[in-house]
Formats: structure tokens, sequence, C-alpha cells
């Protein structure tokens, strides 16, 4: 994991620009979540939202991780402008919310830095950091709300969501029910 990051903290380094932003696009579930196919429909649809609210790319790379496709994009715009709509992205869709978007370059930036929360997680109120970190939930419901917002994001029911019965029941986490969030 530690060759990961330093191979993807070298390639945001060679592909950054003076005077822009470099945006890490990743996704947010754990590996093996979606087969590659899928993977690489959320992260293109996560990558189109983020080019329509940004235009002014001046560069990009596409890495292959264990988790699927990461992408730097070089965006010719102020960091805070950027970390404003990757947030806008991550809380407001549910390609969103399968999506970290994180300003790495020229200076990392963070939720806070915003005065914005951190991210929950996708079974509960809690911080999603703090619920990976402790292993708060079992994978397979990680898994099972990953694949139920990705159906959510594409309309797609058949195959992913598995039916929601009295041994597996698949409760809509309270900030998923938010009227002024579209998860649609």
């Amino acid at each position: 994991m530690l060759a990961w990051r330093d191979l993807l903290d070298a390639s945001a380094l060679a592909v950054h620009r003076p005077g822009c932003a470099t945006v890490s696009v990743t996704p947010r579930s754990p590996a093996g979540t979606f087969p590659p196919a899928e993977a690489g429909r959320l992260h293109d649809a996560a990558l189109a939202r983020l080019r329509a609210a940004l235009p002014g790319e001046v560069a990009h790379r596409t890495l292959e991780a264990p988790t699927g496709p990461v992408t730097l994009l070089v965006i010719a715009a102020e960091a805070r402008r950027v970390k404003r709509a990757c947030l806008r992205m991550e809380e407001h869709d549910a390609v969103g919310e399968l999506t970290d978007a994180d300003v790495v370059l020229p200076v990392p930036l963070s939720r806070a830095d915003l005065g914005r929360p951190p991210r929950p997680c996708l079974l509960c109120e809690q911080p999603a950091k703090r619920c990976v970190v402790l292993r708060r939930h079992p994978r397979e419901l990680v898994v099972q709300a990953a694949r139920h917002l990705y159906a959510r994001a594409f309309r797609d029911s058949p195959g992913l969501v598995p039916p929601a019965g009295p041994h597996r029941p698949y409760p809509t986490p309270p900030h998923h029910r938010d009227p002024y969030r579209s998860c649609a």
C-alpha cells in the first residue's frame, strides 16, 4: 500500500502545473466491490461531473489501483474553488458518495479546510475514516451499501442490489434521507 501511495504522489508531482490545482479522483469503496466494467463506469461518471463543474483541464493521468482506476486531473483554477466543486459532487449525488475527489497539489485541502464536517460512513452517521480504522461494520454491509448507491446512481437494479429481507435488511442511513440531498 505504501508503494502505491508513493507512485501516486510521484505521478501527481509529474502532472502538476504551476498555478493549477491537481485533484485525485479515486473510488470510495472496498476493493472488489464492483466488477471492472462497473468500477470504470462509476469512475467515468465522476470524471464527467468534475470536468463539467470545472472547465480548464490542462492535464490528466489515470493509474490502475487495487481498488479501481485513479485519475489525477490538473485544473487551471484556484485550489479552494476546485475543492468546493469536489465537495458538491461528493455530497449531492450517489456517484459522488462513491468517489473521493481530493485536491492534492499545490497543497492538500481537506473538508475541514473549508469548514465542512468529515464524510459520513456509508452505513451510519459516524465519520467514515473512524469506521474504517475501527472496522465498525462487516465488509459485506459496506459492499452492500456501496452497491445500493451504485444502483441508485445509474438506476440499475438487477443484479447489483441484493433484495432486502429479514436476514439482510439494508437500512438507508439518515444522511441519505436528507430531503436537501439528491442521491438519484
